[in-house]
């Protein structure tokens, strides 16, 4: 028996016609799933691709754009002209997996539905209806700036305008398509562009007049690199540190391009083999996603234009079948991709070429209260090796006076402060206290006996920038407890799942922005618990609080003399413990210096 045809996915949806149906011909997926669409019944679909724009479309009754995946949304939506006003603006993307919902903007005429859901077999559809007419253009922008969930949405003040290309990946609202370069210093043009990104050959940089404004022409970038990853899309967010299935080839996780649903379907995979014939974005997607790459040699990888860091942290010997030497070749891997070809990245890059100011990722200010003058030193120099990462040391000594020329000689060239209190001063205050003198508008706790890999910062900022959370944290994952009268010291591994939104993250590594600290009335008048405290505080206000990797940190339990009381083997109970070594083990990534082991503790790393 033949089986019954399959609805189309947009047969229920009810748009009134004429619908502009807005599609990027470079989206081969979008394009594909597009057959059929005009005999679905009352849409009166029109298809318009974005090649063919060349100004406002108005008079349509509804707008539907399709896209691959939210990356692709993102990027599209750079380019939409003026739409004019209708009553349903709809958003199909066909390779997406999970619904995503659009949180109405105060100035939209009042919404009387809103949809999200599966398109059938065939991705996941966003509609709005509303009352009255909106401005479809402003309505698409605010899909895809909402696509990617709160979070920067900056650019870093650098305008980039577009000449004979596309606009880069990343969602880049203010961002100027023209036809070629000379175009750019127009007198008439109120918002000149810092840069102009054009294919080579496209033009000069004698052919750009300057522009009033900015008292000098726009500069002219014709070799700008492989095209970024967009980093808010194609991130670890999700990443497994196991996986059900082996190797497989990335031919067989989709019909074409990464997008979202690859990825998903990779998750499940030990790694992904590539064809000598990858594409430099389908590299970067996965790569940026955390995805373990395998099938490349190296030349193939440096022809492709991929950063040599990059390149370096994909070609590195790794033992796939161990989970912990896999999960850190991710993390070496995800870390140079943002570093080298996220859009944050290619912005800065293209900043700095134009001598325009950039900020990339900003300034932290490490809040330190210690009530222990035996553990100064140590604490020093977990700050003093920060790399990535623009980081001022705020020193609350609690209940002592610190040598202070000793400190500024552990912190070398790094900015710090030093301040004292009264030891019956409560610890929720100190903090407090150390907070508003800092200079950054981004906060970390740290604390005095805990170890940080040299990137811990970097990758808090990093996970910050991805997830666009208001709290970011690691996991207490590894764990040393120190030797006692029962048992010798031993490394914990605590099998605590890391790159998801979460409820609760390590104490010694809160990163937040001092003004949501300001309005959750600072770090509460207590004496311990103050990261409980604060993290209850900002669940109440509904804010978001994302764990990236566990790696990077260790918990350091000696018995006695910490705020958080807790039976020592509470960290060894069997649900709860993945591995679990002799002496001092933590993982790679921690880079941990010789002078900073435990007494007595001479085992090496990765025995």
């Amino acid at each position: 028996m033949t089986p019954p045809p399959t609805a189309h996915p947009l047969h229920d949806v009810r748009m009134p016609g004429p619908t502009l149906v807005l599609v990027d011909d470079s989206d081969a997926l979008a394009l594909d799933a597009l057959h059929g669409i005009e005999d679905v019944a009352g849409i009166e679909a029109h298809i318009v691709t974005l090649s063919s724009l060349s100004g406002p479309l108005k008079g349509w009754g509804s707008v539907l754009v399709v896209a691959a995946d939210r990356a692709r949304l993102r990027r599209m939506a750079s380019a939409v002209p003026l739409l004019g006003q209708c009553k349903v603006v709809a958003c199909w993307l066909t390779d997406t997996p999970v619904p995503w919902v659009v949180v109405p903007r105060p100035e939209w005429p009042r919404l009387v539905h809103l949809a999200a859901r599966e398109a059938g077999e065939r991705g996941v559809l966003t509609v709005l209806r509303f009352a009255g007419g909106a401005r479809a253009q402003l309505v698409v922008m605010e899909m895809a700036r909402q696509a990617a969930g709160p979070g920067d949405t900056t650019h870093g003040g650098v305008v980039v305008a577009y000449a004979g290309r596309p606009a880069a990946p990343g969602l880049d609202a203010r961002s100027v398509l023209l036809p070629d370069v000379t175009q750019a210093g127009a007198a008439e043009r109120d918002v000149p562009p810092d840069v102009v990104v054009t294919r080579r050959g496209a033009g000069v940089q004698q052919s750009v007049p300057e522009h009033h404004v900015i008292d000098r022409a726009p500069v002219v970038v014709t070799d700008p690199g492989p095209e970024p990853v967009d980093e808010r899309i194609f991130n670890p967010v999700g990443f497994r540190k196991d996986w059900d299935r082996p190797v497989v080839d990335l031919a067989s996780l989709g019909r074409g391009p990464v997008t979202e649903s690859v990825v998903d379907a990779a998750r499940a995979h030990q790694a992904v083999r590539v064809s000598a014939d990858a594409r430099v974005t389908d590299l970067l997607a996965l790569a940026a996603s955390g995805v373990p790459v395998v099938g490349l040699e190296e030349d193939r990888f440096t022809e492709l234009g991929l950063a040599a860091p990059l390149v370096a942290a994909l070609t590195s010997p790794v033992d796939l079948d161990h989970p912990l030497a896999r999960e850190e070749h991710s993390l070496a891997v995800r870390r140079a991709a943002f570093d080298h070809h996220s859009t944050l990245a290619w912005r800065s890059a293209l900043a700095t070429r134009a001598g325009v100011r950039h900020p990339g990722m900003p300034p932290v200010s490490a809040l330190l209260a210690t009530k222990r003058p035996d553990m100064l030193d140590f604490a020093l120099r977990q700050v003093a090796r920060q790399r990535g990462a623009d980081v001022e040391l705020v020193l609350a000594a609690h209940g002592f006076e610190p040598d202070r020329d000793a400190v500024r000689r552990a912190l070398g060239d790094r900015p710090h402060q030093v301040l004292t209190f009264d030891g019956a001063e409560f610890f929720g205050d100190v903090l407090t206290a150390a907070a508003r003198a800092a200079s950054s508008e981004v906060l970390l706790k740290v604390d005095d006996d805990d170890w940080y890999a040299p990137d811990a910062v970097h990758d808090l900022l990093m996970a910050r920038r991805f997830s666009g959370a208001d709290v970011v944290g690691m996991p207490s994952e590894f764990v040393y407890l120190h030797a006692n009268a029962e048992r010798e010291a031993l490394t914990v591994r605590r099998n605590h799942p890391s790159e998801l939104f979460a409820r609760f993250v390590a104490g010694g590594t809160l990163l937040l922005d001092r003004g949501l600290l300001h309005a959750l009335g600072d770090f509460r008048r207590v004496r311990k618990f103050v990261d409980a405290q604060l993290l209850a505080g900002v669940e109440a206000a509904g804010g978001r609080i994302y764990r990236t990797h566990g790696l990077g940190y260790v918990l350091r339990r000696t018995g006695a003399g910490h705020t958080w009381q807790r039976d020592d083997e509470e960290f060894r109970r069997p649900d709860i413990v993945a591995e679990e070594w002799k002496g001092f083990r933590p993982s790679r990534a921690l880079e941990i210096d010789p002078v900073d082991r435990p007494d007595g503790d001479r085992t090496d790393e990765g025995e």
